[in-house]
């Protein structure tokens, strides 16, 4: 496997994110905590993680112990946390899965984030063409296209988030797929029994000739070799 190292903590003065260390840390490691535990603006998220420094991000979404509105576990985020992670330099967060996205109300919401140049949307990568979607809004961000990191984010921070962001590396920092397996397995928190169909998934995928990106750009966003140790 392929993996650049950053030379230095990376587009400090653009990202507010940076300056929480994301950029410098494992890719395994967490940001927060299950329960959102950890910096407190960030709490309508948990089990944050960096994938690629200052372009994209994964996490869960916490709901059940969140500082907003508790609500079930299988809902998006909260129109707060979103203004949060618009303020920490989100431009943009997906939601992977459609449960209760209608139901509390975000079409009507979605004018007033974009008002603020935050943009949410439900997108399910059952099929490559779905995650496709997501993955040409990363390569906008990495060619500078788009201003902005992007957050992808399941329910717990473990299986969809995992699959997209184990799509992302190996579209853009040649993750083979037995690392990228490897890495999707243990960011599940021990909960990736029973997922054959997202383990066939990652060793069928193949990337997009069409979203090459330079070595340079490599080496600004890739996790070095020593942010790929558990």
């Amino acid at each position: 496997m392929r993996i650049f190292c950053l030379l230095s903590i990376l587009l400090l003065s653009v990202f507010s994110v940076e300056g929480y260390g994301m950029s410098d840390t494992s890719i395994y490691s967490k940001i927060n905590g299950n329960r959102g535990e950890g910096i407190s603006n960030l709490k309508g998220v948990r089990n944050l993680r960096v994938v690629l420094n200052g372009v994209l991000y994964r996490s869960g979404a916490n709901n059940v112990y969140g500082p907003i509105i508790s609500r079930s576990n299988d809902s998006p985020l909260s129109f707060q946390t979103l203004l949060n992670l618009r303020e920490q330099g989100f431009r943009g967060a997906y939601y992977l899965y459609n449960s209760n996205f209608d139901s509390v109300g975000w079409p009507q919401m979605l004018p007033a984030l974009k008002a603020v140049d935050m943009e949410y949307s439900s997108v399910i990568p059952k099929t490559d063409s779905a995650a496709c979607i997501i993955l040409t809004d990363v390569y906008h961000s990495i060619k500078g296209i788009s201003k902005g990191a992007i957050l992808v984010h399941c329910w717990n921070g473990w299986h969809m988030s995992g699959l997209m962001s184990v799509y992302a590396l190996m579209q853009f920092c040649d993750f083979n797929p037995v690392d990228a397996w490897e890495y999707w397995k243990t960011c599940t928190d021990n909960n990736y029994n029973g997922f054959e169909k997202i383990r066939k998934r990652i060793f069928e995928f193949i990337p997009d000739k069409d979203m090459k990106i330079t070595e340079d750009e490599k080496k600004k966003i890739c996790p070095c070799e020593e942010a790929t140790k558990k």
